[in-house]
């Protein structure tokens, strides 16, 4: 037994210096994957749990349904918004306090886009330009082409 004890102590070997640097550098390999795949999670829970844009094509393909043969279309004055007329029925499209709505013949409330700081648009012959800022600072806008019934 005794023999046994003093061969295992004298095979064990201790690290070298290039073994030393050799797992330093997987570590320190291993640490700069795990802080990138943490920055990169985070930016995509932002993505994911954000869902203004999601908010933002569903508003623009509602939009687009709307403006499809209509009669008129003016910018209101008022207040940011559009008004038009289509199937001799009379549409609003504007800003009421912190959304954009839809109103028809100027009753109801139909909610459309939420958590909107402000709205601006412009026209240039078929083009109807929406600008719109959110409430947490993002801004988008879009084209919308228009297309008038023909008599």
């Amino acid at each position: 037994m005794r023999n046994y004890f003093i061969r295992r102590v004298t095979n064990e070997k201790g690290y070298t210096l290039v073994e030393g640097i050799i797992q330093l550098s997987i570590l320190m390999i291993f640490a700069q994957v795990f802080a990138v795949t943490i920055g990169w999670t985070g930016k995509m829970e932002e993505t994911i749990t954000d869902p203004t844009d999601l908010e933002w094509l569903f508003f623009i393909q509602n939009v687009e349904q709307y403006l499809n043969n209509i009669d008129s279309l003016t910018i209101q004055k008022d207040q940011p918004g559009i008004r038009f007329r289509k199937d001799g029925e009379e549409y609003d499209i504007e800003l009421y306090q912190d959304l954009i709505r839809k109103q028809k013949e100027r009753l109801g409330h139909e909610q459309m886009l939420l958590h909107v700081k402000s709205l601006s648009m412009s026209v240039e012959g078929q083009t109807l330009r929406f600008f719109v800022t959110f409430a947490n600072g993002m801004e988008k806008e879009h084209d919308f082409y228009v297309t008038f019934r023909s008599e």
